[in-house]
């Protein structure tokens, strides 16, 4: 015992002196030997393709699918939010009616066809996964597709409806002609997690997505100072002549088909393709002079954000480790998912300009 203090008094003072750096070092070293390969993850940065949908067609996004169908991803996460957040969020409107208005899908009608609730719901569809058959039934995939729909897995039921023969594709067994008229998409709306994500993950043979987005930070701004909205408007205006921003909306306004929309998607998945729009963004809120700080409190919401997103990517693939993932999500977020990604023990960040090619 004499010996432990010294040792211990030894480790303290080297812990206080060691140099700033050590600080980020990962804790398990730069790159620690691995049983297996290496989980290979790629993140396509995209944009909210719904503020298209009157001027874009979604037969434009083919050329973009076939470069990652052709990468064979064997997970996808998409950037919404799950069922079991949503489902929490109704019950607090007080912090989050705002957001669950937002970005959750009513689930509630499916929910009621199958009497379950959606963690029952969400439960079964595990259950059912886990036993799943190589060649499931029409019967067994419209099954799961409406129990997806009652867990608020929107985009996994959609995987199912669209891995059935179109014959296929009609209401029975539990799937309610409510949950097929959902499914068929009667809006006509784009959403990169249907148009893209659904679509090759039917395509590559998977079964499911998973949903990693997390707003369970706007709580941060449950109770906001009402001078934040007009400060974070005249920031947004700033922002916008962005040469960065400025030189992506021009090539946005010549997208007219498939392939000058697969050139706008590697023009915005380009090595530092939002750098500058970031700095001026998220860099110019930390130093902005608002006595209230209001924009620490924007990159602190930012980060708190997307570090809790990584936190549901590395919950999705520890179950699976060495598959191939693609991640897809708002362009803004990228940097920070490639930056978590880098810091996971097993996990080897892909090129996504690689995958959409030259």
């Amino acid at each position: 015992m004499r010996y432990l203090l010294p040792v211990l008094l030894a480790v303290s003072v080297a812990a206080q002196v060691a140099p700033c750096h050590a600080q980020f070092a990962p804790p398990l070293g730069a790159r620690p030997e691995v049983a297996g390969a290496r989980t290979q993850m790629a993140t396509l940065a995209s944009i909210h393709l719904s503020g298209h949908s009157g001027d874009w067609q979604v037969a434009w996004l083919t050329p973009l699918r076939a470069r990652i169908i052709a990468w064979r991803p064997q997970l996808i996460t998409i950037e919404n939010l799950s069922g079991s957040q949503c489902e929490m969020m109704r019950a607090l409107p007080g912090r989050y009616a705002e957001t669950y208005d937002t970005y959750c899908t009513d689930a509630t009608p499916f929910q009621r066809s199958l009497k379950l609730t959606q963690a029952e719901a969400e439960a079964r569809a595990e259950q059912q996964l886990a036993t799943w058959p190589r060649t499931p039934t029409p019967a067994q995939r419209r099954e799961l597709a409406m129990l997806f729909l009652a867990a608020g897995d929107f985009g996994s039921a959609m995987v199912q409806w669209l891995r059935l023969p179109p014959a296929e594709r009609r209401a029975g067994d539990t799937l309610s002609e409510r949950a097929v008229k959902h499914l068929t998409r009667s809006s006509g709306t784009m959403n990169e997690s249907i148009d893209v994500a659904a679509e090759v993950a039917a395509s590559v043979g998977l079964d499911r997505l998973h949903a990693v987005d997390d707003h369970t930070s706007d709580a941060i701004f449950s109770m906001q100072d009402p001078a934040f909205e007009p400060w974070q408007q005249a920031r947004y205006e700033a922002i916008v002549p962005s040469p960065q921003l400025v030189q992506q909306s021009e090539v946005e306004k010549h997208v007219h088909d498939g392939e000058s929309l697969l050139a706008y998607y590697r023009v915005i998945n380009a090595a530092h393709a939002n750098d500058d729009t970031i700095q001026l963004d998220f860099g110019g809120a930390l130093t902005d002079p608002h006595s209230k700080r209001f924009g620490r409190q924007y990159v602190g919401w930012w980060e708190t954000r997307n570090l809790r997103m990584a936190a549901n990517i590395r919950g999705a693939i520890s179950r699976t480790p060495g598959v191939r993932v693609l991640n897809i999500v708002g362009a803004s977020h990228k940097p920070w998912y490639d930056q978590w990604a880098r810091q996971m023990s097993d996990v080897e960040v892909v090129d996504v300009a690689a995958v959409l090619g030259p």
